[in-house]
């Protein structure tokens, strides 16, 4: 019971729409991919190609798509997380079996065998790519359809698709994690030295002496453009898929971002207030399985809308309060207008749209408490749901785990800059994930009861990691105290 999703206790129900027409489309998307599918095996034979063959190959081709949907279905909850994932699969196994079915069509009877190593690099490349965006599973799954559908048309021998087979699991592999340049050196490094290894193998297998090293140096050469290939498409790929990495991510953090650089200058305080929120969010989202790099990146995101008017937030205000002019409700509209205001900064930027997400998802449909309460006791509204709704944020609720991080991390950060030395930071933090969760913002988000347990457990730390008692200095030292260097 523990686990048990809070989205499946939401009393919000959607309503219930047909979808005959979505399954249409993609049934015939479907059929449009086997029948390229089929075609590009048929590449390297006479044309028109034979009817029987044809049908057969499609055939095949639909049951490989339907054991690849098969499999996302156990990965992914979200269906368009799915539809992107299969689509990538099915781009990048239609682009590898074109890249070797093509250099099939360079050979001759006078080439040697050992030069058919040179042509895995497209299923290598493959398979880097998709370990590099996806995960490595999944890259081994669409790997091994395209050398399954390559086998059945004959375009290379069985050993060097073996070959290729056993090189691009190494290569799904050694491209996780690349966080910076040296680590595509030692991924390059390691790939080149495994598939050369493997080539030699298989060759000195099938009773090659000679054979083996060459063998082993034309598929060296191969990892060498596999690298090159992967290197490029991932780039070519994450833009046409909408597909955000690591790499990415890793960019956006960089303290150097323009927009980054606009809310260091303009609203220090909110950006000091954000990489807090990237600590408590990054340590909860790696507890729970979450994404701890794009939760991180979400954090420093979250408020660039408070660039717009940084001197009406707190963490900003020096001196007198601007909000001291301004009624409750015109004051929570800006408050409010911030979330606005960093989506259009973000999309004018071109942020990836999960960060764009976070900054619309990370305040949900909540009730800017300060500026309610301050209405209610002037008596201009009140404490009722109409009079509330004039106060909330416009939504939506967190969709995903990272976003309810993202937003439990915000709650919890400007909290916990009122709490008093001698008040319980245990309380505190499970007081506000209780009121975020009865309020109902977390009702649309995957995040389960357990989740929520280890997320309080990972905030705790965190906060009193920061907030650690320090030794007091004196005011003043006597001269007999000071220490001359050397000791002397």
């Amino acid at each position: 019971m523990a686990d048990l999703s809070l989205k499946a206790l939401s009393k919000t129900h959607s309503p219930v729409r047909s979808r005959s027409g979505d399954w249409l489309l993609r049934a015939l998307e479907r059929v449009a991919v086997a029948l390229a599918v089929a075609g590009m095996l048929l590449l390297s034979e006479a044309w028109p190609p034979d009817a029987l063959r044809l049908a057969g190959f499609t055939v095949l081709a639909l049951v490989a798509g339907l054991m690849v949907r098969a499999h996302l279905l156990t990965l992914h909850d979200d269906r368009a997380t799915r539809q992107r994932s299969d689509r990538l699969i099915w781009a990048t196994t239609l682009l590898a079996m074109l890249g070797v079915q093509v250099a099939h069509l360079s050979l001759n009877r006078q080439t040697p065998m050992a030069v058919e190593y040179f042509f895995v690099a497209p299923v290598v490349a493959q398979a880097m790519l998709v370990a590099a965006i996806t995960r490595p599973g999944l890259a081994i799954v669409a790997m091994s359809v395209t050398v399954v559908t390559l086998g059945l048309s004959g375009a290379l021998a069985n050993e060097v698709l073996l070959a290729a087979w056993l090189s691009g699991a190494v290569g799904a592999h050694v491209v996780n994690p690349l966080k910076q340049r040296s680590d595509l050196l030692r991924a390059l490094g390691l790939q080149t030295t495994a598939q050369g290894a493997i080539a030699l193998a298989m060759a000195l297998i099938a009773g090659g002496g000679l054979l083996g090293l060459q063998a082993a140096l034309w598929s060296m050469a191969a990892a060498l453009i596999a690298t090159a290939i992967f290197w490029l498409g991932t780039v070519l790929i994450e833009k046409a898929f909408g597909i955000t990495t690591d790499w990415t991510l890793l960019e956006l953090g960089n303290p150097d971002h323009p927009l980054l650089r606009e809310l260091v200058v303009r609203a220090p305080g909110t950006y000091a207030h954000s990489v807090v929120v990237g600590n408590l969010a990054e340590a909860a989202a790696r507890e729970i399985g979450a994404n701890p790099l794009l939760v991180r990146t979400m954090a420093y995101y979250h408020d660039i809308g408070k660039t717009v008017r940084p001197n009406y937030f707190i963490e900003n205000q020096r001196g007198e309060n601007a909000h001291d002019e301004l009624s409750p409700s015109l004051s929570a509209q800006v408050i409010v207008s911030h979330v606005r205001d960093g989506v259009d900064l973000a999309k004018k930027a071109h942020l990836p749209q999960p960060i764009i997400d976070a900054i619309q998802e990370h305040h949900g449909t909540s009730l800017v408490t300060y500026f309610f309460h301050r209405a209610v006791m002037q008596g201009s509204t009140t404490a009722c749901e109409e009079g509330e709704q004039r106060f909330r944020y416009d939504g939506p609720k967190p969709q995903t785990k990272e976003t309810a991080v993202l937003h439990l991390a915000d709650m919890v950060e400007a909290a916990s800059r009122t709490l008093k030395a001698d008040e319980d930071t245990r309380e505190l933090v499970d007081r506000l994930i209780e009121n975020s969760r009865a309020d109902g913002q977390l009702s649309e988000s995957p995040l389960t009861f357990r989740d929520l347990e280890r997320i309080a457990d990972s905030f705790v730390r965190t906060l009193q990691a920061i907030r650690h008692d320090r030794v007091a200095y004196p005011t003043s030292m006597p001269t007999s105290a000071i220490v001359t260097p050397h000791g002397q």
